[in-house]
C-alpha cells in the first residue's frame, strides 16, 4: 500500500519524573517524553512506532515530519530496508547519532507493524523469528533521597515475588563503597539464586571501572553495563579483558556501523540494542545477526514506553536473546500505549499473537498525557 501521511504524537508524563525517574544521584534524568509515529496508507490502515524523545519532543517531531515525512509520502508501505536506506541517506550532513536515529527508528517501526497488518502475522513471524518465551530482568535501584536500604530490599522483594528472578541495580552515583554495600545487602538477604546485573550509564574512568569490576566479580554479578563512555571503545576493550565480569554495552550507540566496531573490537561481551534507540526493528536485527557471527549474546535494552519494548520483543525473537530488560515502576506510558502485546508469566515474557506489534493504544491515556 502507498503511504499517503506520517504523524507524529508527542506524550510526556510529568508523574513519571515525579515518582520513580532517578537514575543518578541529586536529580532526575527526564519526564517520560514518547513520540509515537504514525504512518498511514492510502487503505487507511495505520502502523504505530516509537521514538525515544527524553526532553527533545519538538525536535523529534520536526525531524520526522520535516525530513523523513517528505521521503515516505508516496512510497510503498511494505519496501521497509529501501526506505530504512533513503532516510539513512539524509542524516549524512545532519549526524548519524542521538535523534535523526531515534526519529528514524520510530518510523521503522511503524512500517513493520504495517506490514504485519496487511499480512496478517505478528511482526517476529515474518522475519523467522521462533515463537517462544524470553525471560526478563527488570531494572530498578535508583537512587531517591526517601529510599534507604530497608526500601530497596523492599523493591527488590516485590519483583521477585512477581516471578523475577534477575534484577539490575544502578550504580555509580553514590561512592564505590556505599554502591557495595547495597549490593552486598541484596546477595545477602536474597542469595545466589537472584542474578544481579548493574548499571553505570557511562560514569566511571578506566581505573574506577576496573576497580568496581574486581569488586562486581567477588559478588558473581551478571554483567556490568555501560561502566565507561561509549566514545572509548578501545578502552571498554580493554576492560573486557582485564575482567572475568562481561562487559555489557553501549545502548548509546547507534545503527550497524558504530555496533560493528563495538564487536569487533571486543569491547563488549554482551551487546545491548534498543529497537526505538538505534534504528529501528530493522536495524536491530542487523546488529543481532552481526553478534552471531562473532558469538556474542544480544540482550535488548529497554527504558521508555510500551511501543519500544514491545518493539525490541519482536526483534529479540527472531535474534535468539537469552534475555530481555523491563522496567516495573511507574509509568503510565508503558502498558497504554502496549495493550495485551505485553504479557508475562513466571519471569517471563509472552510471545505477542496479533498482527504487526499486536500493540492496542488506549486513547484515553493517550489524550491525557499529550503535548501539543
Amino acid at each position: 500500500m502507498k503511504i499517503s501521511e506520517v504523524k507524529v504524537t508527542k506524550l510526556s508524563s510529568k508523574e513519571f519524573y515525579e515518582r520513580d525517574a532517578l537514575a543518578v544521584k541529586g536529580g532526575a534524568e527526564h519526564f517520560m517524553d514518547v513520540a509515537v509515529v504514525s504512518v498511514v496508507t492510502s487503505n487507511g490502515e495505520i502502523g504505530y512506532g516509537e521514538a525515544i524523545a527524553y526532553g527533545i519532543l519538538d525536535v523529534v517531531s520536526t525531524t520526522i515530519e520535516k525530513i523523513y515525512r517528505p521521503l515516505l509520502l508516496g512510497e510503498e508501505s511494505s519496501n521497509i530496508l529501501g526506505l530504512w536506506n533513503k532516510m539513512y541517506k539524509t542524516t549524512f550532513r545532519l549526524g548519524r547519532r542521538g535523534v535523526t536515529i531515534s526519529s528514524l527508528s520510530g518510523v521503522d517501526i511503524a512500517l513493520w507493524d504495517l506490514l504485519g497488518k496487511e499480512l496478517g502475522s505478528p511482526v517476529y513471524k515474518l522475519l523467522g523469528g521462533e515463537r517462544r518465551r524470553i525471560r526478563g530482568y527488570i531494572t530498578g535501584g535508583y537512587y531517591r533521597q526517601d529510599k534507604d536500604m530497608e526500601k530497596l530490599l523492599e523493591e527488590v522483594k516485590g519483583y521477585i515475588e512477581k516471578g523475577f528472578t534477575s534484577v539490575k541495580i544502578k550504580i555509580g552515583g553514590l561512592s564505590v563503597q556505599e554502591d557495595m554495600k547495597r549490593l552486598n545487602a541484596i546477595r545477602e538477604n536474597f542469595g545466589n539464586s537472584l542474578n544481579i546485573a548493574v548499571d553505570a550509564n557511562n560514569v566511571y574512568d578506566f581505573n574506577t571501572a576496573l576497580k568496581v569490576g574486581r569488586e562486581l566479580e567477588k559478588l558473581g554479578v551478571m554483567f556490568f553495563e555501560e561502566p565507561i563512555s561509549t566514545d572509548l571503545p578501545d578502552l571498554s576493550a580493554e576492560l573486557t579483558r582485564a575482567l572475568d565480569i562481561p562487559i555489557a554495552g553501549y545502548e548509546t550507540a547507534s545503527t550497524l556501523f558504530e555496533y560493528r566496531d563495538l564487536i569487533t573490537k571486543r569491547s563488549v561481551d554482551i551487546v545491548q540494542v534498543d529497537a526505538s534507540w538505534n534504528g529501528g526493528i530493522t536495524e536491530m536485527v542487523r546488529i543481532g545477526n552481526l553478534a552471531r557471527a562473532f558469538g556474542l549474546p544480544v540482550v535488548p535494552h529497554y527504558s521508555a514506553g510500551g511501543i519500544s519494548f514491545v518493539a525490541s520483543l519482536h526483534s529479540a525473537l527472531v535474534i535468539d536473546s537469552p534475555i530481555i530488560e523491563y522496567h516495573l515502576r511507574y509509568n503510565p506510558l508503558r502498558e497504554s500505549l502496549a495493550g495485551e502485546a505485553i504479557r508475562y508469566e513466571n519471569g517471563e515474557f509472552l510471545p505477542p499473537d496479533k498482527p504487526g506489534l499486536g500493540i492496542s493504544l488506549d486513547e484515553r491515556v493517550i489524550e491525557k498525557y499529550r503535548v501539543e
